[in-house]
């Protein structure tokens, strides 16, 4: 006979919610590494260099917040901390889109990704399933 495991922690909904939108900023970073990649190709960039680099600076990006996504739904307390300061970066970015650039359709969406994900993440119950020690 095996021994019998606890059953795995319920994920809060906010935390659900949270790691959605977290990889919901995921798939627009890969999408934004590919038009970039196309671009350079079918385009005429001032910097081939420079825009392969963006596009791989923007992978990796997608690629590291599909992976904290996956590891908040598993509930990995470590995943919590770079969320969080992603989001708090992703402000000025969307502010500076809104305001500065007047590109508002980019801007807003970034505003409120990164507002949604940090309410969420600052619910009791988001706050007691990743709390460290």
């Amino acid at each position: 006979m095996s021994a019998q495991q606890p059953p795995p922690p319920s994920v809060p909904a906010a935390i659900r919610a949270a790691a959605l939108l977290v990889a919901v900023e995921g798939a627009a970073l890969a999408l934004l590494a590919a038009a970039e990649v196309l671009s350079t190709l079918f385009g005429d960039p001032g910097s081939v260099a420079l825009a392969l680099v963006t596009a791989a600076m923007a992978a990796a990006g997608s690629a590291l917040l599909l992976w904290l996504a996956w590891a908040m739904l598993r509930l990995h307390k470590a995943a919590r901390s770079p969320v969080v300061v992603v989001q708090l970066i992703s402000l000025p970015i969307g502010w500076t889109l809104t305001v500065d650039n007047g590109r508002p359709e980019l801007g807003l969406p970034v505003l409120a990704l990164a507002v949604a994900v940090l309410v969420m993440l600052g619910t009791p119950a988001a706050r007691n399933a990743l709390a460290r020690g």
